[in-house]
């Protein structure tokens, strides 16, 4: 049996923070529209954010929080439906994605 979250796309506006290692990202790269499936992992929002970052960004280990309609560090084994369960609002943020700190 499939939950309501199988198989369903969502958009999410992404900004990409140009700190740390993606201090020179180009302006083109800093916001993106990310299409994802509900179902899918927070690790495959990133591994799509970094499939079209030009190297040598697309090697950097990002974290991804949840900014909009709330405010949650978004862990990679998370499904992406923990944290949007509808379609997303077109006029906001979603999430935001940063380098991870060495410490991190």
């Amino acid at each position: 049996m499939s939950s309501s979250a199988d198989n369903i796309n969502i958009n999410l506006h992404c900004l990409i923070v140009p700190c740390g290692e993606l201090h020179t990202l180009s302006h083109e790269q800093v916001m993106q529209i990310v299409t994802v499936g509900r179902s899918q992992a927070v690790s495959d929002l990133v591994a799509i954010i970094q499939s079209r970052l030009e190297a040598p960004f697309n090697s950097i280990r990002l974290k991804i929080r949840q900014v909009y309609p709330s405010e949650a560090l978004m862990q990679p084994q998370d499904l992406i439906f923990t944290f949007f369960n509808e379609q997303s609002q077109e006029d906001y943020f979603h999430v935001v994605a940063q380098p991870l700190s060495v410490s991190e």
